[in-house]
């Protein structure tokens, strides 16, 4: 017998050996043993998953004398013919060639007769979007209302490309991309039936190659079993398909988590050496990120379609980072891998970013953060402010030492603490017999503005034209002239500092409230309620000149 191509020998004969579709064939199958069948079928999805396949079978099964159930026989002459081509009752149409409205004219001529052998015609057109829009045109009549015995079956990759009044006329299926473990379990099915021994690495490597195309990855599979007809190995597959060894993205995930910028670059430099491309091992990479953000997201790689060794190993990895340092690393990469195409120096440009990342300081929870910043305030509890207090069992642990490879965002001078516990004048004692008055602030604000200055010069300027407005309670008022208003946004974005040494000074715990005095030019007013405006210069800090 003459050789014959995988996808051919192993096509599908029956609904249930349709893989990956099982929501259409059991909606085909009820459709036929309850005799609810439409008059035009519309099939779309991607390449390779099955729709011309599905079709064939719904058209043997349609005009099969010998069926008892909703599979065809696959033995009686009909089924053969059909499965041969050779059918009279079934015409198989290519609608990039026949797109013309004569050739719908035609057909429109043909379909009035009665079948030849079965009890129905069909007519199936694979790519339908390619016809005209004359030629959709002329087919809606037919479509709406063709003689009892006609089915249509259409068949397209691009449905967005069929005009909608088709659609309404059709039973739309969507089919679906397969999954990678149900194309590797395919594929071991056909090898073991041919005798030939496949790695489950292998399989599913030319499953993600495929990218959910039975077809691809039944071709793909023809090319390895051709390099090595008694074995399906990865290293065959890597070394017919150009692939990049999945070991190497494996060790350059190591490679980044321990922050070894020139063990990332031997790693880029041995794949180029083995004649792998670097678009081919930045692709490989994202999909080795995604894999890892998946393990982390879910706590366990379990439900990740990938051969069993590697789920431990995914595990393993995405245990060394965060899920905020994944989703760098994989923006990242994403930004590189669409780069790549116009760069005129790919290597140098996947090298950049590879060793950024090794280089890149690690997340940090918040948590964290203000639990460091807790420590550092003035106050019982903290260890800002003056001498630094006595160690005991009950005080909280010293900031642990950054490790390698890592780095911490400082916080933000305004958040709690000064640079440097640099209060140099002595405090003032607290004031007797009662609340802290207007008078004893006024008297002694120049002092506060200067220990500002000692401490932060550029917010002891911005404070320094600031003028007391007023005390409230606990609620000291400044107030800033029209012009200093960016002076004032200062002062109010840092006033945690300015209350920390009032605290200090005056030995009660005092609350800033920065406002602009009235008077401002009418124009500037308005241009400060512009909404717009104000959101840029919250933004960038900016005021208006």
């Amino acid at each position: 017998m003459a050789y014959q191509v995988t996808a051919r020998k192993w096509r599908p004969r029956r609904f249930d050996q349709v893989v990956g579709q099982e929501h259409i064939t059991t909606t085909l199958k009820n459709a036929l043993l309850s005799g609810r069948i439409a008059q035009c079928y519309l099939f779309c999805g991607s390449r390779g998953v099955g729709k011309t396949t599905t079709a064939r079978i719904l058209a043997k099964a349609l005009n099969c004398a010998r069926r008892t159930g909703a599979d065809p026989c696959d033995e009686c002459s009909s089924c053969r013919s059909i499965a041969e081509g050779t059918s009279m009752d079934v015409l198989e149409i290519d609608g990039a060639s026949n797109n013309s409205v004569n050739d719908v004219r035609e057909l429109r001529e043909v379909v009035r007769y009665a079948p030849t052998e079965g009890s129905h015609k069909i007519y199936i057109i694979d790519e339908v979007h390619m016809l005209s829009m004359p030629a959709f045109n002329a087919l809606l009549k037919t479509l709406e209302e063709p003689p009892l015995h006609v089915v249509f079956v259409f068949a397209t990759t691009e449905v967005q490309q069929v005009p909608e009044t088709i659609l309404s006329r059709c039973q739309r299926f969507n089919f679906r991309r397969i999954p990678a473990g149900q194309i590797a379990r395919h594929l071991q099915a056909i090898a073991q039936a041919e005798g030939i021994a496949a790695e489950e690495e292998a399989l599913f490597l030319l499953a993600g190659r495929a990218d959910g195309s039975l077809r691809d990855a039944e071709s793909l599979f023809d090319q390895v079993v051709s390099f090595d007809q008694e074995r399906v190995s990865s290293a065959g597959v890597h070394q017919v398909l150009g692939l990049v060894d999945r070991g190497a993205h494996f060790e350059l995930i190591g490679a980044l988590a321990a922050a070894e910028a020139s063990r990332v670059l031997d790693l880029i430099g041995a794949v180029i050496d083995e004649g792998g491309e670097i678009e081919e091992f930045t692709q490989g990479l994202v999909e080795h990120l995604r894999h890892l953000l998946f393990a982390k997201v879910q706590g366990g790689a379990g439900a990740l379609d990938v051969a069993e060794a590697d789920r431990a190993r995914y595990e393993q990895l995405a245990g060394l980072f965060a899920e905020e340092d994944l989703l760098r690393m994989m923006r990242a990469v994403l930004d590189l891998a669409g780069e790549l195409p116009h760069s005129l120096q790919p290597r140098f440009r996947a090298e950049l970013v590879l060793v950024r990342l090794a280089r890149m300081g690690r997340a940090v929870e918040v948590g964290q953060l203000l639990a460091r910043l807790k420590a550092l305030e003035p106050g019982p509890g903290g260890g800002g402010g003056g001498a630094a207090p006595a160690r005991s069992g009950t005080s909280p642990p010293a900031a642990p030492a950054r490790p390698a490879g890592q780095s911490i965002l400082p916080p933000r001078k305004s958040a709690a603490e000064p640079a440097q516990p640099v209060p140099q004048a002595q405090p003032a004692p607290p004031p007797a017999g009662g609340e802290l008055s207007l008078g004893r602030v006024e008297a002694d604000w120049e002092g506060l503005v200067q220990e500002v200055r000692r401490s932060q010069p550029p917010l002891g300027i911005f404070l320094q034209g600031a003028a007391l407005a007023g005390l409230e309670g606990r609620v000291l008022r400044l107030s800033f002239a029209p012009e200093d208003s960016f002076a004032c946004k200062q002062v109010e974005k840092n006033r945690e500092v300015v209350e920390a040494l009032c605290v200090q000074r005056w030995g009660q715990p005092l609350r800033l409230n920065c406002a602009l005095r009235e008077g401002a030019p009418p124009r500037q007013e308005a241009r400060q309620a512009d909404p717009t405006l104000k959101s840029v210069l919250d933004a960038f800090d900016g005021e208006l000149v």
